[in-house]
Formats: C-alpha cells, structure tokens, sequence
C-alpha cells in the first residue's frame, strides 16, 4: 500500500516539476523578448522565474532519490561485497535522512522571519519562495523512507 502511495505521490511531484520548469522556460522566454526586442522588461519576471527555479530544483532532488539517481561514487562497487555495499547504501541513506530532517526542521522558522517581507517585483511574500524547502523536505523524506525500506527488503 505504501509502494502505490508513494507512486501516485511520484507522479504528482514530477507533475510539479514539469509545471514549474515550463513556467520557467515561458517566463525566461518572455523577459529576453521583453528586454530584447520590446525594450520593456517587466519587473516580476526574474522573481518568477527564481521562484520556478527554486521549486523545480528542489522538488526534483525528491523524484532523484525515488529513482535511486542522486549523485554517489560508483568505484566501491567493483571492490566490496553485496553486503558491504547494502550497509554503505544504508548507512548513507541514514545520513540523508537526518540531512532532510535538519532542513524541515529549520526551514519553519525562517518562513517566521521572511513571513513580513514581500517581493518588490511581485508584492508576493517570501514565504512562497522559501516554502519549497518543507514541501520539498517532506517529499524527500518520503522518498528516503521507501529507500530504506527497499534497503531492509534486500530487493536491491
């Protein structure tokens, strides 16, 4: 039941992905044809296009530790066992983890502090471009939790 939940969960974020790198391509499009050929940038589409940016990259670190693709030295394969190799995948997936709980951890009081500031190209608050950072957390999680699971399993 988990392993269907986290694929429906999957294909969301990778919808999310997919939206938020077209609304960065379109709105990067736009502001070179504003600048460019208009000779009339408007003044909201670097921050839309940084807030794109920054929900794209970090929703997709999630689907790369769901597909098993994150960076990592693949030279320890060929020089220790299946076994040494399962603990070392385990042991590093562990880290993770608690690298991903530090940062949900203390990105809710930094949406406290940028909670008052706004955009100056928007009006739109901080917080929706620091806000990736727990949603994007918890999906991490998520998927370092299925890890670890197929870890124990051995399916690996």
């Amino acid at each position: 039941m988990f392993k269907k939940l986290t694929k429906m969960l999957y294909k969301f974020v990778e919808s999310l992905s997919v939206l938020f790198v077209v609304g960065m391509v379109v709105t990067v499009c736009y502001i070179v044809l504003a600048r460019y050929v208009l000779r009339n940038a408007p003044r909201w589409g670097e921050e839309v296009a940084l807030e794109c940016m920054v929900w794209f990259s970090l929703l997709s670190a999630s689907l790369a530790i769901w597909d098993d693709r994150h960076i990592r030295v693949r030279a320890w394969d060929m020089l220790l066992s299946k076994k040494a190799l399962r603990i070392l995948d385990l042991v590093a997936h562990l880290i993770l983890f608690g690298i991903i709980v530090l940062i949900f951890y203390y990105s809710i009081p930094l949406l406290k502090v940028v909670a008052p500031s706004k955009m100056s190209g928007t009006g739109i608050s901080y917080v929706y471009l620091y806000g990736a950072l727990p949603v994007s957390s918890v999906f991490m999680l998520i998927a370092t939790i299925e890890r670890l699971g197929e870890i124990f399993d051995c399916k690996r």
